[in-house]
């Protein structure tokens, strides 16, 4: 029987002002005695000694690399153009592997060798120790390896992995032409993971081995309170109407755009944006989306008052 070699995974971390989580990272990154190549090392204009820090640790597999500040996508971006694994994976200078989480990602690589996907569950953890594992849809939730065949239905419920608990191929990214949007503060890791998806299936466990780091001020993740759709999910509209979502994707897209518009939609009906709101509420897409008609139906029968109170809790 023919053995399967692991990969060579080079693992980028991109770095601004987190010099107090940097060594965490990398040391949770280094822990697995295969398959890390190199930790890549981004620093993104860092005001902070998280780069000394990075210096400091003396590992030859870690690498530094400096930039002006230009933001997490491009951080991202040089890490990748600048890896020769040939795997990318993904951690954030404030986050952490567990100790299982990449001989998890080898055994998906053994039992699905011809994917170009990998990727775990996750869980959050604060400051003062608190945690949580996010629900998770349409997939097997007791940990087995598997295929994800109905990864949109599932995003549309809840996001399976985080940008921490996916490993990828290199040449995907150059192959494609894909790569994180630069100049956007929401949803670019969403748009490499939509655009990757729509192609290759991917191999993965429920497994919540990837820490995640929720409250920082500072962290990564940004909320939005535009009155617009997100660009990620413009650009998978624009995907979807010009019939370039392959045919088995193309249900679940329907639902994860008119989650995003519903969503959209209770916003304007909370800002007594009526026109607009209504509008969005019976759009194509809208009506596909979960829970809608309990949404409709509260609408329809609450005093208004009560009403806009209730749907700030969707």
């Amino acid at each position: 029987m023919t053995r399967i070699m692991p990969p060579l995974i080079s693992v980028v971390i991109p770095l601004y002002n987190k010099g107090p989580y940097v060594e965490t990272a990398i040391a949770s990154a280094l822990h697995a005695d295969d398959g890390i190549h190199e930790v890549i090392v981004v620093d993104d204009g860092s005001t902070d000694d998280g780069p000394q820090r990075v210096a400091r640790m003396g590992d030859p597999r870690v690498k530094l690399t400096r930039q002006r500040n230009q933001g997490v996508s491009a951080a991202r971006n040089r890490g990748i153009r600048e890896a020769s694994g040939e795997f990318i994976a993904f951690l954030d200078a404030d986050d952490y592997w567990t100790p299982d989480y990449i001989p998890q990602i080898l055994a998906l690589h053994r039992l699905y060798p011809q994917c170009a996907v990998y990727a775990t569950h996750y869980f959050t953890f604060t400051e003062d120790g608190r945690t949580q594992t996010p629900r998770i849809y349409e997939v097997d939730p007791d940990g087995s390896p598997q295929l994800v065949t109905r990864f949109f239905e599932a995003w549309a419920r809840n996001n399976i992995f985080s940008t921490c608990s996916v490993v990828i191929r290199r040449a995907i990214f150059f192959d494609h032409q894909i790569f994180f949007p630069e100049n956007e503060s929401l949803g670019e890791d969403q748009d490499v993971w939509f655009r990757i998806a729509e192609r290759y299936p991917i191999a993965y466990s429920s497994r919540p081995l990837v820490a995640y780091r929720v409250g920082l001020p500072s962290s990564l993740s940004k909320a939005s309170a535009d009155a617009d759709l997100p660009p990620f999910i413009k650009r998978l509209k624009e995907r979807y109407n010009a019939d370039r979502i392959p045919p088995q994707h193309r249900k679940g897209v329907s639902r994860l755009l008119g989650l995003h518009q519903l969503m959209l939609a209770l916003r304007f009906l909370r800002t007594s944006s009526w026109g607009r709101g209504v509008s969005l509420l019976f759009n194509r897409f809208s009506i596909h989306a979960p829970r809608f008609w309990l949404k409709i139906f509260l609408l329809a029968c609450l005093p208004r008052t009560i009403r806009l109170r209730v749907l700030e809790r969707f």
